[in-house]
């Protein structure tokens, strides 16, 4: 089931990055909505969620990168990061589809280096918090996420990638069982 989830997760950020002008950075808000949607359309129990994350930044030093205030030693480079969480069988995973475009842009404009265990373009599992990285999740943070959703995109556009992301997993889907 975790790979269905990341052959989904990796269709949107295709998606994603075929629609946007730029590479998209701090878009986490517009992944983690979009992949609640696509997951629910699915018949999947989803939800968006926001809140803190931490991404370990090097092995060895214990420093990470924060998106909101966390007690780790680091360095804060956003206020919130939103992803999505689907419920099969009573167990809880994480899908972030946005690691790739927030981590890459943290390499260029922050010019820090991230441990290899967490470059990853999109992140499945059932562990929020591990050693390498940290979800939080911390409700007064959604308001953040949905005022940068409504401002910064339109509900077409929105519908427009589900609607196109759907058909690529359909696609995907046929080609793997023929």
């Amino acid at each position: 089931m975790e790979n269905i989830l990341y052959q989904v997760a990796k269709e949107l950020q295709k998606t994603i990055e075929d629609k946007s002008i730029n590479e998209p950075v701090g878009a986490c808000y517009l992944y983690g909505h979009c992949l609640t949607e696509i997951f629910g359309r699915m018949g999947l129990q989803s939800r968006k969620v926001s809140g803190k994350l931490a991404i370990l930044q090097k092995k060895g030093k214990c420093r990470y990168i924060t998106y909101g205030k966390l007690p780790f030693k680091g360095q804060q480079v956003g206020v919130y990061h939103t992803w999505c969480e689907v419920i099969i069988d009573n167990e809880v995973f994480i899908i972030d589809p946005s690691l790739k475009s927030n981590l890459n842009f943290i390499q260029k404009t922050f010019k820090i280096k991230i441990d290899r265990m967490v470059e990853q373009d999109v992140l499945v599992t059932s562990t929020s918090k591990t050693y390498y990285y940290k979800y939080f999740e911390d409700t007064s943070l959604e308001s953040a996420s949905n005022t940068s959703l409504i401002s910064l995109t339109t509900p077409e556009q929105v519908d427009l990638l589900i609607d196109i992301t759907l058909e690529g997993v359909q696609k995907s889907l046929i080609k793997k069982s023929a």
